[in-house]
Order: structure tokens, then sequence, then C-alpha cells
């Protein structure tokens, strides 16, 4: 955890949404969701620590540590009821922080969540992580040009490779290894709220969380890479309006 975080807030009333962006993410690929969230409710993004224009983190980029970013975000804006939406990693870090926060949290939503563990075998996530020590950023441009970046918009693939080439070599290195070694499984069920999961046809196996988690509400979404919300805002915010208004 690093502060001051920098976050944004738009609109009031209504529950209060709080978003939580990817690896190599910022706040401002939320910014067409806070945008057409407004006008019914209050909706809080920020960068994680060592993101966008928030300052470095003071312990190391894990997954556990990046949830108290959540909690010094949710306690700065006064979030003691709220809906909690991550995307990739920043699905890890809000099931963490929804595992340990249950009463706060109306619902959580999953963006395109990295699947269970054992979906990558054992020998591939070692070779992914002895690599990153000798070329993050490679090892990483890597493995988005073979799965994640598959199917993303020209201007998505851009933003991301650029925003990752701005990160530190630590935070690449950690939160890489972090993300790759985490079981979100025990945290997800131990929270027992609402949960819905956003996705693509890509992640829809046997283990991707919401086929592995029961009572997961889930909607693929086609023709988009992993950053579903970059790619097909208006149909992403669509889908996500459905999933509050059921609340």
């Amino acid at each position: 955890m690093s502060l001051p975080l920098n976050v944004e807030s738009r609109g009031s009333g209504g529950t209060p949404i709080l978003f939580v962006h990817s690896f190599a993410g910022d706040l401002t690929h939320w910014q067409p969701q806070l945008e057409h969230l407004k006008a019914t409710r209050r909706a809080i993004a920020f960068d994680l620590s060592g993101h966008g224009r928030s300052p470095a983190a003071l312990a190391r980029y894990t997954v556990e540590e990046l949830a108290k970013d959540v909690a010094a975000v949710a306690d700065e804006q006064g979030l003691d009821d709220f809906v909690l939406v991550g995307h990739s990693a920043g699905a890890l870090i809000a099931a963490h922080y929804a595992s340990l926060h249950p009463r706060r949290i109306r619902a959580l939503g999953l963006v395109d969540a990295p699947p269970a563990p054992g979906a990558l075998p054992a020998a591939r996530v070692r070779e992914i992580r002895a690599a990153l020590h000798g070329d993050p950023y490679g090892t990483v441009e890597k493995f988005w040009e073979q799965s994640t970046l598959r199917d993303s918009r020209p201007e998505t693939r851009d933003k991301l490779l650029a925003a990752l080439h701005r990160l530190g070599r630590n935070t690449v290195i950690e939160l890489t290894s972090s993300s790759l070694e985490y079981d979100p499984l025990p945290p997800l069920r131990g929270y027992r709220g609402t949960k819905f999961a956003i996705h693509t046809p890509l992640n829809d196996a046997p283990s991707s969380l919401h086929n592995v988690v029961p009572g997961i509400q889930h909607t693929a979404i086609k023709g988009t890479g992993h950053w579903i919300h970059l790619d097909k805002p208006a149909e992403f915010a669509a889908v996500l309006d459905i999933f509050l208004r059921a609340l």
C-alpha cells in the first residue's frame, strides 16, 4: 500500500460502486463506466500503488498487499455499503478485500478474472516466473500477445503496452508472480454475498472461476480481448447495468 492514492469520484446517490483496475492498468480504464454511472449512483476508481499517478508501494506488490489499497480508498471515501468490481488481477484483489470485509460489500464483480489454480501447468508457471527475472517486460508482452491481447482493439493494445513499460521492474515481477500464485477459491467461497462475472468466451472454461465457485452469475461479451471495458465500453456498461439492477 502507498498513500495518498490517486482517486476519482463521480456522481452521488444510489449504492456506490468502486472499480479496481488490472495489472498495468489505471483509473482511466474505468472512465467510460464512471461517466455512464454518475447519473444514477456514485462511481469511484483509483490507481493502485505503483500504477498511474499513485506512488510506489511501501511493501511488496502482492494481491494481499494491494487489497490494502482498496481498504484505504473505501475508508477515505466513506464507503460502508458498496459494490466492488475488479478486472483481472484487480478481480483477485477485490475478492481478497471482500473476504476480509464481507459486511461492507453489497456485491462483488469479477471482470475476466484469472482462472482457478491449475489452469496453467505447474511447469509453465515456473517457466514464466524464471523468465520474469531475466526480462520482465518481454515476458509479460509475450504472454499477453499469446492470450489476453487476442481480439483486442489496436488502441487497447497500444495503451496496455505503453502502461506496462511505465511500471517499475519490481512491480512487474512481484505482481505478476503474486497473481500466478494467488488462490482466489478460499476468499470467493468465504464471501457469501452476491457475486457476478463478466468475461470473454475464451474465459469460459471448466477452470474459470464462475464455473468453479457455485453461485457466481455470469455473462460473456463476444468479440473483445481481455480488457472488455476498454474494447466494448457501451456493451460492458449495458451488462453491468443488468447486474446492478438485480441487486
